[in-house]
């Protein structure tokens, strides 16, 4: 009978003096004139494998380069100095696929190495404990995002990525050719997840974005992951609401079952409180800024000072400061926020307009062309609730969560003005 590959997690003290079958990454070996060390890593761990003298494999485990895929076969063997308690003691050593001199290390005790050569190579970048602890990390963050929605009678839609006009308004789209049409890259899935709650009540998705901004800063991507909802007979308040309990959930989750990739990025993180700020109110609290001004990356900064480990709401925006699908409260303010967590917006949204004749007025005023957005105007003539909505970064998020110092580190490919490969 085949012997059953045995994953690292796996094994433990009780397995002392079993056979097991292992397959992974070389991450490391020492030479010893008595004793040969190999360090094996697989998806889910590190463990330490000895080669003993007068053994076929003690020789062949020093002609081994660094990052090999390699097969062992041993037994389990209890020792206290050994990283987690037990090592293996290696009977047979097959060499799966040979690996060639590494172009970066994937050591985290090796050579610093800027963030550029490392997303060249970002396939070995990977193979590092920090950085596959901020991917565990990320994959918790969506999983708990779709769990939390799901559980509360919420329906995953999936937007298109290819539109006919601008989302928001604005110019910053990348163009792409649609056959005999003019088409774009989605900026946002926002016009489409509308008209799917004026019907569906509450639904929620998560899909990449794309914004052609020529920006080049620590927190921004052109192309990004954006986690949605859109919620109908719901205020901003309400939704507002929603943004707290989610953040918070997906925290207590992040805590809960990361505990190793935390302690890998030394993260003490804590479950967040929240604040509600109006427009007015925050900007009273910074100095240098004055009523119509829009938040700068240094106010974020200030604000989130004043209140750590907290999601900061800002609401009640000036007409001036937001597009066009908003709905104004009254003359001076709208219906709009925007969320502010360790030291950046992470997310904006609001109640949106569901009426044809203000949303005609406010893309004039932005000078859109109503008739450009004819097909979304439409949606509402035909009993169409109030309804809110949001939407969260991704990369963002991950960011705040792992304390990253750069948006990149939390995208495995990015996309940004000077990256399109790998």
């Amino acid at each position: 009978m085949k012997m059953q590959r045995t994953c690292i997690k796996d094994i433990d003290e009780k397995k002392d003096g079993k056979d097991v079958l292992l397959k992974g990454w070389v991450q490391d070996i020492r030479n010893l004139s008595s004793v040969k060390f190999l360090i094996l890593r697989d998806y889910s761990g590190v463990v330490q494998t000895v080669a003993k003298p007068k053994t076929k494999v003690f020789d062949a485990v020093p002609k081994i380069s660094i990052e090999s895929v390699v097969e062992i076969k041993g037994k389990v063997k209890k020792n206290k100095e050994a990283r987690k308690g037990y090592e293996v003691i290696i009977d047979d050593l097959k060499v799966l696929n040979e690996a060639e001199t590494l172009p970066i290390t994937v050591l985290e005790k090796g050579i610093n190495i800027g963030l550029s050569k490392r997303l060249d190579y970002r396939f070995l970048d990977m193979r590092k404990e920090k950085v596959r602890a901020v991917f565990r990390i990320q994959s918790e963050i969506i999983n708990a995002f779709r769990e939390f929605f799901t559980k509360n009678d919420f329906i995953e839609i999936q937007a298109p990525g290819i539109i006919s006009t601008a989302t928001e308004g604005g110019t910053d789209l990348f163009p792409v050719k649609y056959f005999e049409k003019n088409a774009y890259l989605a900026q946002s899935p926002q016009l489409y997840k509308q008209m799917a709650a004026i019907s569906l009540e509450r639904v929620f998705s998560t899909m990449p974005v794309w914004r052609a901004e020529k920006h080049n800063t620590v927190r921004h991507l052109n192309e990004s992951r954006q986690m949605d909802i859109e919620v109908a007979f719901a205020d901003e308040i309400d939704i507002m609401k929603w943004m707290e309990e989610v953040i918070q959930f997906i925290v207590k989750k992040v805590i809960e079952k990361c505990k190793d990739e935390l302690k890998a990025l030394n993260v003490n993180l804590k479950v967040p409180k929240a604040v509600y700020l109006t427009y007015e109110e925050a900007v009273k609290k910074l100095k240098g800024m004055k009523y119509g001004d829009d938040f700068e990356n240094e106010h974020e900064k200030k604000l989130c000072e004043m209140y750590p480990d907290t999601i900061i709401f800002i609401y009640e925006w000036p007409r001036s400061l937001k597009p066009f699908y908003i709905m104004p409260k009254d003359d001076k303010v709208t219906r709009g926020f925007d969320a502010l967590y360790k030291g950046m917006e992470i997310s904006s949204g609001g109640q949106r307009v569901h009426i044809p004749k203000i949303l005609e007025e406010q893309l004039r005023k932005q000078n859109l062309n109503p008739k450009d957005f004819e097909y979304y105007i439409s949606a509402f003539k035909y009993g169409a609730p109030k309804h809110s909505g949001w939407g969260l970064g991704l990369e963002r998020l991950t960011m705040c969560l792992c304390n990253l110092d750069n948006i990149r580190e939390a995208c495995m490919f990015p996309r940004d003005r000077d990256r399109l490969v790998p």
